[in-house]
């Protein structure tokens, strides 16, 4: 587990150096500072859009971080041929896959609670510090889009164990789509008539991991909509992600050890 540190390390430092990450990053901050510009709506008005924006925002730039930074840890290694040079040492093939998966969720963390942190206090900022409780209550929502970003890094990089970079980004963000019509996918499986469809439909909505879940935009700024069991439903959250992604994991280290690098 110490090697997998080392490495988890290792990754942090890279993929912060990485301009393209940094971009993103950038990009998501400009777009956050551009939502406060909003005056021609009420006040009310104005604050519910900044918070759905601003939300939104974190989520499409923690996407691309997420996609871009977790496509290419494998094979990046395996193409500058580095991986022969780590795995040489007494280094197991798990603590590299693991100390991957744990530097780009880290990074990832890095990434969403810097947006999340600048958000949360320029909507402080513009209440002038009133209704301190919704203001805060926005790193629920920001929790859930990194819960979501985490799991959706060990799918990549699953994927990453056996396919090229380009496959894996297209067949990685079409993956994200479906996961987040889950709700529909779930729909198609009841209301088909068709034997054949409702059991595509059904394996479809089972196994692909269900993004919808975690946006969580609308009970933080939506003040008609609530949720019976706000603590339940973020643990719930919280644990799906944690034990998909450990079971994507397993699986993906399973295909690393029977792959020749």
């Amino acid at each position: 587990m110490n090697t997998a540190i080392v490495i988890a390390r290792n990754t942090i430092s890279e993929a912060l150096r990485k301009k393209v990450l940094n971009a993103f990053l950038m990009v998501g901050f400009a777009m956050l500072v551009l939502t406060f510009a909003f005056q021609q709506f009420a006040p009310r008005q104005e604050l519910t859009l900044v918070k759905g924006m601003g939300l939104g925002i974190i989520s499409m730039a923690a996407l691309l971080i997420t996609v871009i930074l977790s496509i290419n840890l494998v094979p990046t290694e395996i193409e500058r041929r580095t991986i022969y040079t780590i795995l040489s040492k007494p280094v197991r093939r798990h603590e590299f896959l693991l100390g991957k998966y744990f530097g780009a969720a880290s990074t990832i963390f890095i990434n969403v609670g810097l947006m999340g942190l600048a958000f949360v206090l320029a909507i402080v900022l513009k209440q002038r510090g009133a209704d301190m409780g919704s203001s805060f209550n926005m790193f629920k929502g920001i929790w859930m889009i990194y819960c979501q970003m985490a799991l959706l890094s060990a799918v990549a990089i699953f994927f990453s164990t056996f396919l090229s970079p380009l496959v894996n980004f297209f067949l990685t963000f079409s993956l994200f789509i479906v996961g987040n019509l889950s709700s529909f996918t779930l729909d198609l499986a009841k209301n088909t008539q068709n034997v054949l469809a409702k059991g595509f439909f059904t394996i479809v909505h089972y196994i692909v991991p269900n993004f919808g879940n975690f946006n969580y935009t609308n009970p933080l700024v939506q003040a008609n909509v609530q949720v019976k069991s706000e603590l339940a439903l973020l643990t719930q959250n919280t644990i799906y992600a944690v034990v998909y992604a450990t079971v994507l994991l397993i699986i993906s280290i399973l295909v690393f050890d029977r792959r020749e690098v």
